[in-house]
């Protein structure tokens, strides 16, 4: 019995073959760079689809074969055969899905992957159901078999070395889609060549037949190319999402490098306030480990008497900021796991994206800095207060002992200038030499009242500034007005003594640099502080000069002197000069509660 092809369906299957080639590069890059259960699922998924594709190839094959007796497939056998198919295209995909394959393993895997297209191939022919039998010709069914296997060997291969993205280009599949879609239909046509069809008489089981039809074949190949077209574009999406899931991979692995590589504590929150990232920095500041501050409050990092501050504040994440230097960062409080706090130094980094904001933190522990500042902050005090002595004890010196020998040397001058006896020349040279000690004794009195006044202990602050604004005006020619209420009072002398310094080292700066004509100084207290403005009208600080003192920090010897000095007494300083030139305000403030004035110099 002859049978004949519709060379259309014939062209249909080879078609089908290709593109079930192509699904089968594409699908095998996915399972290989898949892992864990996600890999299973695309193992499954895979081998479903490569698996009708061929089995929907040698289907469509086996239709495109008429023979003059009409032919009926038993469904179950059918059935049978797709399995078969599934089986093959699992053990191909399992093969060139791992990272390494010898020849061993690729001809035991071709082995089993060929003896499975065998097995559905003839599984179909044993479906057929026809009054006639079917036999074999052994040459010819051996050479298919061994065609399955060689072709499943270069598929494998293919496969494997252009799984690669990198390495895979789309025409690369393609070309290699053709070379494995032309193949693998001579195995199938090679059994169709071995299969000898002889008339009987003998009534065939047609119980689980069914027949086939146009309408069966343009079902078969529109699901199976449904199917494998679905499967590539899942791959294509799945590529792009893994794609684009690596970057983000890569990204947070290189800012979760950076934070590790952070000498300081580097603290991620999301814009409610809940750490998402921490270094090793962080474990080892605050005694916690990582999976005990992360998606927890940042409060929990802050002493109690700090939380509830709203998030938008600066003063949010540690406490109450410190007076600090300019430039430096944030100087607040953090509280250790074992319930100590210490002060810490803080930067904060906002990052605005899609999920909300987020703040990186830099926390660096200035506990030792702090010990240090404050060595040098009693070191400095006890500097002033040495200096603020033996300035005392010079002027003391000066106007006791040089001021005792220039008015005793004055009165034997005025004996001599009044001596008849003596010669006129005599007499005229003590007169001038009478007039040096007098202006010499006015010059000591005037170094002794700038080294320190003594109505600065007698009397008070107010009194010893006009004899001293008095004196300034004489000498400088700057007219000074003074506004100091009448019932000022006392302060203690540490405060009256660093008011005083503040008050005299402006005057001089005024005098040196501003070229005014005026100066004011107005002075008042509350219950809590004393307030001090000195105000001139000359030509204020120039630009560079101001950008290094608000930028870089670097302020003259004075100005340094005075901020240490209202420091030691827990003040401020602060100095405005308007951008336009049009003079120079400085403020100082001193603590100084009611209570404190000190109630021997009322």
């Amino acid at each position: 019995m002859t049978g004949s092809y519709d060379y259309r369906l014939v062209g249909l299957s080879v078609l089908i073959a290709i593109c079930a080639a192509y699904a089968a590069l594409d699908l095998a890059g996915r399972t290989t760079a898949a892992r864990g259960r996600i890999r299973l699922t695309w193992l499954a998924g895979g081998a479903t689809a490569m698996g009708i594709g061929i089995w929907s190839m040698h289907y469509i094959g086996m239709l495109a074969f008429s023979l003059p007796v009409p032919v009926l497939y038993d469904w179950p056998t059918v059935l049978l055969s797709l399995i078969a198919a599934v089986f093959a295209s699992a053990v191909a995909l399992f093969v060139v899905s791992r990272k390494k394959m010898g020849w061993p393993r690729a001809l035991a895997g071709s082995t089993i992957m060929g003896g499975g297209i065998a097995t559905m191939h003839y599984t179909g022919m044993a479906a057929m159901r026809l009054p006639a039998m079917c036999s074999y010709k052994p040459s010819l069914l051996t050479l298919s078999v061994v065609f399955a296997i060689v072709i499943s060997l270069i598929a494998i291969w293919l496969t494997f070395h252009f799984r690669e993205e990198a390495r895979a280009s789309v025409g690369w599949k393609t070309g290699c889609a053709v070379v494995m879609g032309a193949a693998i239909p001579v195995m199938h046509y090679t059994g169709m060549a071995a299969a000898q069809f002889t008339a009987s008489n003998i009534v065939p089981d047609t119980a689980n037949a069914v027949s086939t039809s146009t309408l069966g074949i343009t079902g078969v190949s529109a699901v199976t190319l449904l199917v494998l077209g679905f499967a590539v574009l899942t791959s294509a999406v799945d590529r792009r999402l893994s794609a684009q899931k690596l970057k983000l991979d890569a990204s947070e692995r290189r800012f979760r490098g950076l934070l590790e590589a952070a000498p300081d504590a580097m603290v991620v929150v999301n814009q409610d306030g809940k750490i998402l990232l921490i270094n090793a920095q962080s474990e080892q500041l605050f005694g916690y480990q990582r999976q005990e501050l992360l998606g927890q409050g940042i409060e929990m990092l802050v002493p109690e008497r700090f939380r509830g501050v709203h998030p938008g504040h600066r003063k949010h994440f540690f406490g109450e900021p410190r007076v600090r230097p300019m430039g430096a960062g944030l100087e607040l409080y953090g509280l250790h796991k074992d319930g100590h706090e210490f002060p810490v130094e803080i930067s904060l980094s906002p990052l605005d994206t899609p999920e909300g904001t987020l703040v990186t933190s830099a926390i660096r522990d200035i506990t030792e800095r702090k010990r240090a500042q404050e060595s040098l902050r009693v070191l400095s005090g006890r500097l002033l207060q040495v200096q603020d002595e033996e300035r005392r004890h010079i002027a003391r010196e000066l106007h006791d002992s040089a001021g005792q020998m220039l008015a005793g040397l004055s009165m034997n001058l005025s004996v001599l200038a009044q001596d008849n006896k003596s010669s006129a020349g005599a007499v005229e040279l003590a007169k001038e030499s009478l007039g040096l000690v007098r202006e010499l004794s006015q010059e000591v009195r005037t170094i002794s009242h700038l080294l320190h006044p003594p109505l600065l202990d007698e009397v008070g602050l107010a009194s010893a500034l006009r004899l001293y604004l008095d004196g300034f005006a004489e000498r400088s020619k700057i007219k000074v007005d003074l506004e100091i209420p009448a019932d000022f009072g006392r302060l203690s002398p540490e405060q009256e003594t660093a008011i005083f310094r503040v008050v005299q080292e402006a005057l001089t700066n005024i005098h040196r640099h501003s070229g005014s004509p005026v100066a004011a100084i107005r002075i008042s207290r509350s219950d809590s502080v004393v307030r001090v403005e000195i105000e001139d009208k000359g030509k204020g600080i120039p630009p560079e000069k101001r950008f290094k003192m608000e930028v870089a920090g670097k302020t003259g010897v004075g100005i340094a002197g005075m901020r240490e000095r209202l420091r030691q007494l827990g003040g401020t300083l602060e100095i405005d000069s308007p951008r336009n030139g049009t003079g120079t305000t400085i403020i100082a403030r001193v603590p100084s509660p009611r209570n404190s004035f000190t109630a021997s110099h009322l």
